[in-house]
């Protein structure tokens, strides 16, 4: 299901009389469990689970200041509610990921357990956030990992999509922006009119257990017309998850830390960039110039420095143009 489909059924239901009580419209009949679209009087969106009426069920309700979920023992029916009309598009995606997980669940007490689960795992995305702006730096290195993240999800399948979007560490304040089994790998943006990269700590370029380092350079151009936005290539990846049934709330979580939203990251829309070239050099082989904790003195800390991109031609692995 995608989200205009959704927002099709919800077009729907405005259309219905709502004398009392919810107008409600069951989200497809391709769905096992009884999961219907609604409307209250008041015209909050609702997601409606319905359960037998002769099963026993117990809820440990949830008031907050976005969303409630609840349970109506006259109608057995679990209840999720939006009283926030600012995220509707958020809501949209929880009813999706809901959707996905128990449409071919077919006893209702899993399907319950999950619904509720999979309520507590995105309600923290509800929550009031002080979001700060992001500089014209920080634009462009989100940028350039969204970049790779989504070349890297353009190669993935739904056995492994997850471990792709949980290797991607770049807002966690790790050291290195992706961390799989066998390597790390450090993403760093530049504009085309800048030769260097900024090293921001001796651990970027540490090689960390010996498990490899790799440092990918994303060469990028401001371009008005045809560039992107990170909310465009953040568009991109939600598609490549959904497309191979991943886990949306792990990027969701992932924003989360930076107090990041989707709705958001639209504000940057007027930030576009066409992406050059990338180039893939080997962080760990012999003579590569670099400064980490390994070889500095342990008096030296907080380093800082400048790593000269036009000087690293004997450690290139890949050079990609676009």
């Amino acid at each position: 299901m995608e989200k205009l489909d959704l927002e099709s059924k919800w077009h729907n239901l405005t259309l219905f009389e709502n004398k009392r009580g919810y107008k409600a419209l069951r989200i497809s009949s391709n769905c096992l469990p009884d999961l219907f679209l609604a409307c209250d009087l008041e015209g909050y969106r609702c997601l409606l689970l319905y359960l037998p009426k002769n099963e026993s069920f117990k809820l440990n309700e949830s008031d907050k200041n976005k969303l409630v979920l609840s349970y109506l023992p006259s109608k057995s029916i679990v209840l999720i509610k939006l009283k926030d009309f600012d995220f509707i598009d958020l809501f949209n995606e929880l009813i999706i990921s809901i959707y996905t997980k128990i449409k071919s669940i077919p006893k209702s007490e899993d399907a319950s357990k999950e619904f509720i689960k999979t309520f507590y795992k995105w309600s923290a995305f509800f929550e009031n956030t002080c979001i700060s702006k992001l500089s014209e730096a920080e634009i462009q290195g989100l940028f350039g990992e969204l970049f790779i993240l989504n070349r890297y999800l353009e190669d993935s399948n739904p056995q492994v999509i997850n471990d792709l979007l949980s290797s991607w560490k770049g807002l966690y304040d790790t050291a290195n922006d992706f961390e799989f089994d066998s390597k790390n790998v450090e993403v760093k943006t530049r504009n085309e009119s800048r030769s260097f990269v900024k090293i921001s700590s001796e651990f970027q370029l540490e090689n960390e257990y010996n498990r490899g380092l790799e440092l990918i350079v994303v060469t990028i151009k401001l371009d008005l017309i045809n560039g992107k936005s990170i909310y465009d290539l953040l568009l991109l990846i939600v598609a490549q998850i959904r497309r191979n049934f991943g886990d949306l709330s792990i990027l969701y979580h992932a924003f989360n830390q930076k107090q990041l939203s989707i709705e958001s990251l639209k504000e940057y829309n007027n930030h576009r960039f066409f992406v050059q070239k990338t180039e893939l050099f080997d962080a760990t082989k012999e003579g590569f110039p670099k400064l980490c904790r390994s070889n500095i003195n342990d008096e030296i800390f907080d380093l800082r420095y400048n790593l000269r991109i036009t000087k690293l031609a004997p450690f290139l692995i890949e050079e990609i143009k676009y």
